[in-house]
């Protein structure tokens, strides 16, 4: 299979997916299909090499305009559809993309009879360091698909398997999901998750695995979802208040098993051995998916290398890879190989398994993706009477929440609801705080590296303040 770009994988797939409008296609019909969205494409002057801004939901228009693209070496920039406005617009000028015009009512495309496109860039994730914007994070093809191949692999998809999609396809856990059920010939149900609907889902279908985060699947259980079904359900940790959650679906029938990815490198980079008890299976990290994969530790950071490894940052305007920013991510060892730098903090559990113990910075989860903090006090510092803003995030049950610390400028009051319907106009709603608390002065701490604000003593005055 190592020839394969994206069209080829869907080309030689048995895979049928499932859309919520009730549509049934074969991987191949899709295929057939999205050329007519390519031919759109280009009658709106997208040329070999443009950046098409993919910003929808789970549905089978999504997924041909990622088919589209694939076909005419065209690279799709993922817009998250929770962003605001602002933030939309932020990205897609940032990378240089435009939004498409979806037509599907013209003929079909004739001029997709390239060669070789594994190497074609494909498809751009954001993600967010502690101190900058989110960063654009490039794959070609070629990652894609050999991840896909890999990650099939090693979860057992194959023709047996119902398999539910229903991360967001605009990041890389929803994506590599899709793709490696595509892989395997598998039954795909592509679906917008929504609570009452995604547990009637659950109900009709015999699904058999899916992935999704911890605070996803706690919601369907306590909605009385069924997931008797389920051999395998690789979940990502994002709400330490959900420790027992494989445990609890142990209970419904359903096996739950940590694993490990993040944009530069993928979703489902490493699984959990789904044969250890729930105390083994819920530690995140586990063991490469890719036989071509390493991983090291070094200095207490996580690094790696293998083929799911992205081809770099882009630069402001998406037009080439910003060789400064990408170059400051990876490292040499004494033999020459380079490895790429996480920031997360791990252990090693043997050579090809490691534990995920939690970032090195202070880099928020909410709601499923990965904040920089700057993201939401740049917001805040804007607010009226706003002098200064800290930004943690609390674990609860229902979820991770951001919760802010502001600073008042001089002769001015904080209306706390006032910064938090600001903040709301502005920010995509899991981003918004939850409470804005008003401090004389941030906790610092001022040693020999220089002042730096205590947020472990701000994460336990936000515990005290918004309460279980």
């Amino acid at each position: 299979m190592g020839h394969m770009g994206v069209a080829d994988l869907f080309a030689h797939s048995d895979a049928v997916l499932v859309f919520d409008d009730g549509d049934e296609m074969r991987a191949s019909e899709l295929l057939d299909s999205s050329r007519t969205i390519l031919a759109c494409l280009r009658a709106q002057g997208f040329a070999t090499g443009d950046r098409v801004a993919l910003h929808r939901g789970n549905d089978r228009h999504a997924v041909e305009l990622l088919l589209a693209c694939a076909l005419g070496e065209l690279c799709a920039v993922a817009v998250n559809t929770r962003y605001s406005a602002a933030e939309v617009d932020d990205l897609v000028t940032r990378s240089g993309a435009r939004h498409p015009d979806l037509d599907t009512s013209g003929p079909a495309a004739d001029d997709d009879a390239a060669g070789d496109r594994r190497d074609s860039p494909y498809i751009v994730f954001t993600t967010s360091g502690t101190t900058s914007k989110p960063k654009m994070v490039l794959h070609h093809q070629r990652s894609i698909v050999d991840h896909a191949v890999d990650a099939a692999r090693a979860f057992g998809y194959s023709g047996d398997d119902t398999v539910l999609v229903a991360l967001p396809l605009c990041g890389t856990f929803g994506l590599t999901s899709m793709m490696a059920a595509v892989a395997g010939g598998s039954r795909v149900l592509v679906h917008s998750f929504d609570l009452a609907e995604t547990v009637a889902l659950t109900r009709r279908e015999q699904i058999t695995t899916m992935n999704g985060s911890d605070d996803m699947l706690h919601r369907l259980i306590d909605a009385g979802a069924d997931l008797s079904h389920i051999r395998l359900a690789g979940y990502a940790q994002f709400n330490a208040a959900l420790g027992d959650i494989a445990e609890r679906a142990a209970e419904v029938g359903a096996t739950l098993t940590g694993l490990y990815g993040m944009s530069e490198v993928q979703a489902l980079f490493s699984l959990r051995d789904p044969g250890l008890d729930a105390v083994g299976r819920a530690r995140a990290g586990g063991t490469l998916v890719s036989t071509a994969a390493a991983a090291r530790v070094v200095d207490g950071e996580l690094q790696l290398r293998g083929p799911s490894l992205f081809a770099g940052y882009l630069r402001e305007g998406g037009h080439a890879i910003d060789t400064d920013l990408t170059g400051r991510h990876f490292v040499a060892d004494d033999a020459g190989t380079t490895w790429f730098r996480t920031g997360d903090l791990a252990d090693m559990d043997d050579a090809r398994t490691f534990h995920y113990v939690s970032r090195l910075g202070d880099v928020l989860r909410l709601g499923g993706f990965l904040v920089a903090p700057v993201e939401i006090t740049d917001v805040l510092v804007t607010a009226p009477g706003v002098a200064g803003a800290q930004v943690v995030a609390v674990d609860r049950a229902s979820g991770a929440r951001p919760v802010a610390f502001v600073l008042t400028e001089p002769g001015h009051a904080i209306d706390e609801q006032t910064v938090i319907d600001h903040c709301r106009e502005r920010l995509a709603r899991y981003k918004v705080p939850v409470r804005v608390i008003p401090l004389d002065t941030f906790p610092i701490t001022d040693g020999p590296n220089g002042v730096k604000i205590r947020l472990t003593e701000l994460r336990d005055m936000a515990r005290d303040a918004i309460g279980d």
